[in-house]
């Protein structure tokens, strides 16, 4: 079932194909042949990563769904495109279980630019965090927002 996700990606173009989320594990182990019982109540969350964007999205998404959620018939599937998510959810995605890469050195490039980008978020977060825990500590209970500043 394993070669499954591999036709499926190839098919579409796809660099990268994970599951993330509370059944990863389970949706794994179900490609690699194992009998599971997925969460009844659970979903599972599956990512792409495109190699280009495609012309056609919503036909290709589609497409996409129909024939993952056909493969892995006892789960309900969420599925997620990479490149409309903001770097942090991107970052929680490619500490799932990656289950088809096209190519090992743009795999490597692409989630080492993810996880350059999710530092530098979480830095600027902290620094952010501690100014206002600074202010709150000398009284200040209002605060002023300006967008673009």
């Amino acid at each position: 079932m394993d070669k499954d996700i591999r036709s499926i990606a190839g098919r579409f173009d796809c660099l990268l194909v994970y599951f993330f989320g509370s059944q990863a594990d389970q949706g794994r182990r179900y490609i690699e042949g194992e009998d599971v019982i997925p969460d009844a109540f659970s979903d599972l969350d599956i990512a792409v990563a495109f190699n280009k964007l495609p012309a056609e999205p919503i036909r290709l998404y589609g497409e996409i769904y129909k024939e993952l959620s056909k493969l892995l018939e006892p789960f309900t599937i969420d599925l997620v495109f990479m490149h409309e998510v903001n770097t942090l959810f991107q970052y929680e995605i490619i500490k799932g279980v990656r289950v088809y890469e096209k190519d090992e050195f743009l795999t490597d490039e692409f989630e080492e630019g993810i996880m350059k980008q999710a530092e530098d978020l979480l830095f600027k977060k902290r620094i952010f965090d501690s100014e206002i825990l600074e202010a709150i500590e000398d009284g200040y209970s209002e605060f002023e927002y300006s967008p673009g500043s």
